[in-house]
C-alpha cells in the first residue's frame, strides 16, 4: 500500500510538471497566430484519437460499466468546464489570480474528503495545505486590485471543476484504464471545445485557413498536444494509485513551474517574493508527502 501511495504521489507530481509547460506552449501559439481555444481544441482532438489507438493496442474494452456512469458523466463535464472557465477567466482578470483561484481546488479537496473518501484529514495535513496555497498566492502575485467578477466567476467554476475531476477519476479509475477514460472523455467534449473556437473565431479556423499562422505556431500546438497526454495519462495513474485528497496537494507545484517556464521561454522576470512563494510550497509539499507516508502505516 505504500509504495501504491508513493506511485501516486510521484506520479501527481510528474503530471503537475508536464502540466506546467501547457500554458507556455499555448501562449506561445496564441503569439504565432493561433488563439488559445484553439489550443484547447486541438488538443483534445489529439489525446481523443491518441488515447484510443493506445488502448486498442492494449486490447481494452471501451464499453463503460453501469456503475461508472455517474463518475463517468462528472468527469467529462469537469474536463470540460476546466478547459473552457479557466481559459476564459484570464480575459477578464491577471493570469496571476486567476491561478490562484483555481488553484484553490487541492485544498477543497482535503476539506471535503471526509464525505466524500470517508475520513478526516489530520489537523496538520489541513495545516501543510493551506500554507502550501499561500505559498502560491505570495508566488504568484497577482493584482488583486484588477478585480472583475465575471474572470473571478469562471476561475472559481474552473477549481469547482477540478474538485469533481479529481474525486471521479479516483472513483473511475477502478472501472477504466487511464487510456480508455482519457480518449472516451475528450471524444465526448470535442463537439463543445469545436463550438467554442468556431464561435471565438467568428466561425473559421486558424487550423484550416492558416491566414495568420506561422510554422512556429504548428510547432508550439504539437507541443500543447503531447504535453496535454502524457500530464493527462500520469494525474489519472496517480489517482489510480493513491486517493485525491493524497496526490491533490503535489499539484500546487503546477503554477510555481508554469512561472518558471515563462522566464525561461519568454523572459519573465521571478521576483524575489515569487521564488520565496514557491520555496514555500515546496517545503509545503515535502511535508504532505511525509504526513501521507505516517497516515498510511497508521
Amino acid at each position: 500500500m505504500i509504495s501504491r501511495i508513493r506511485l501516486g504521489v510521484g506520479c501527481a507530481l510528474a503530471a503537475a510538471s508536464i502540466y506546467g509547460l501547457v500554458p507556455n506552449f499555448a501562449r506561445g501559439a496564441f503569439e504565432n497566430g493561433y488563439p488559445g481555444v484553439e489550443s484547447t481544441f486541438f488538443r483534445t482532438s489529439v489525446i481523443a484519437v491518441v488515447f484510443a489507438i493506445i488502448a486498442v493496442l492494449q486490447g481494452s474494452s471501451f464499453r463503460i460499466p453501469r456503475a461508472a456512469w455517474g463518475s463517468f458523466a462528472g468527469q467529462a463535464f469537469a474536463t470540460l468546464v476546466i478547459s473552457v472557465s479557466y481559459l476564459a477567466s484570464v480575459q477578464f482578470i491577471p493570469v496571476g489570480l486567476a491561478a490562484i483561484i483555481f488553484f484553490t481546488f487541492p485544498v477543497i479537496i482535503v476539506l471535503v474528503s471526509a464525505l466524500v473518501e470517508g475520513h478526516l484529514p489530520s489537523f496538520w495535513r489541513i495545516i501543510v495545505v493551506i500554507a502550501a496555497f499561500m505559498g502560491l498566492v505570495i508566488a504568484m502575485g497577482a493584482g488583486f486590485g484588477e478585480l472583475d467578477f465575471r474572470g473571478v466567476g469562471l476561475a472559481a467554476l474552473s477549481s469547482a471543476g477540478g474538485v469533481l475531476q479529481f474525486f471521479t477519476g479516483r472513483s473511475i479509475s477502478t472501472h477504466l484504464t487511464p487510456a480508455v477514460l482519457g480518449s472516451l472523455v475528450h471524444a465526448v467534449i470535442w463537439p463543445a471545445t469545436l463550438a467554442v473556437a468556431l464561435y471565438a473565431g467568428d466561425g473559421t479556423l486558424q487550423l484550416v485557413s492558416g491566414n495568420d499562422g506561422t510554422t512556429a505556431g504548428l510547432y508550439f500546438l504539437v507541443g500543447v498536444a503531447v504535453v496535454y497526454v502524457a500530464a493527462y495519462m500520469l494525474q489519472m495513474l496517480s489517482l489510480r494509485f493513491a486517493p485525491a485528497s493524497i496526490v491533490a496537494p503535489f499539484y500546487n507545484i503546477e503554477p510555481i513551474l508554469t512561472a518558471l517556464c515563462a522566464a525561461l521561454l519568454f523572459g519573465e522576470v521571478l521576483s524575489p517574493g515569487q521564488y520565496a512563494g514557491g520555496g514555500i510550497v515546496l517545503v509545503a509539499l515535502v511535508a504532505s508527502s511525509l504526513l501521507g507516508s505516517r497516515e498510511v502505516e497508521a
